[in-house]
């Protein structure tokens, strides 16, 4: 089922109310939005970019699937307000994207992507002329200060001028370097979830199995004792290596590769 709207197609770009001739467009379930903006024309506009990327498999836990749960069950209730925000942070690679993604995909609503070029001061204008919800993506909100810093969030969070509810899903990797404005305001950010260095732990036997890895008791003791960083690519990485280099120590293995480990 299409979200109905008042927005028209000009080529790539997708514009809500324009007053120029062009081709009726209605926002699609599930598809995928580039928030973009042009700055020698001065506008936002929206372009199609497909489907999130998903892996062939997901590993997933049970309290993340209650924790996605939860949030869409308060956003799609009669109590929530016009701006639900959602805030992962964490070690890069740990699922925090990864998360945000099955959000805005169980949402079933259109997903907008805000490109990090995008200036903070004209996101109200543009979501202004909504009058269907959307799911909002910004990723690595600490990382675009040369358009905008956390601080510039909190208008847009508040959503004094929303028309339409808004699903905000937002992640860091240290939440020392954004806004503690951010924090302790649930009509801002009302859910917050952190992940650890070793969150993915979990998941390694199972990877291991998947992959194909022989001496799997062996693998899986190495990595959940001297893997600093248990991501999912580090972990997946390894992996992949042990399966290539049968003949070669899992010490020599790591010992060429991008991953830190713990001293004995």
């Amino acid at each position: 089922m299409n979200i109905m709207a008042e927005f028209i197609k000009i080529g790539e770009e997708i514009v809500p109310k324009p007053k120029l001739d062009g081709i009726s467009y209605d926002l699609v379930n599930g598809k995928v939005y580039d928030l973009l903006y042009d700055r020698f024309e001065d506008k936002s506009y929206l372009k199609e970019n497909g489907e999130l990327n998903m892996p062939k498999k997901l590993y997933k836990l049970e309290d993340d699937d209650k924790f996605i749960n939860r949030i869409l069950t308060y956003f799609n209730s009669e109590n929530s307000g016009k701006t639900t925000g959602v805030l992962l942070s964490g070690t890069k690679g740990t699922g925090k994207t990864m998360l945000s993604k099955r959000i805005a995909l169980e949402s079933n609503l259109p997903i907008i992507v805000v490109s990090t070029k995008h200036p903070m001061n004209c996101l109200n204008k543009f979501f202004k002329s909504f009058t269907v919800p959307v799911v909002i993506i910004f990723d690595e909100i600490e990382k675009n200060e040369p358009f905008w810093n956390t601080r510039d969030l909190l208008g847009f969070l508040d959503g004094v001028e929303s028309t339409a509810k808004k699903l905000v899903l937002m992640t860091c990797n240290d939440t020392c370097n954004i806004d503690k404005n951010l924090f302790d305001r649930c009509s801002r950010i009302r859910y917050y979830k952190e992940y650890k260095a070793d969150s993915n732990s979990v998941f390694i036997r199972s990877m291991a199995e998947d992959k194909g890895v022989k001496n799997i008791d062996e693998v899986v003791t190495f990595i959940t004792e001297k893997m600093k960083i248990k991501s999912f690519d580090n972990i997946s990485s390894f992996l992949d290596e042990i399966v290539l280099f049968e003949d070669i120590t899992l010490e020599e293995i790591a010992e060429v590769m991008n991953i830190s480990l713990t001293k004995e």
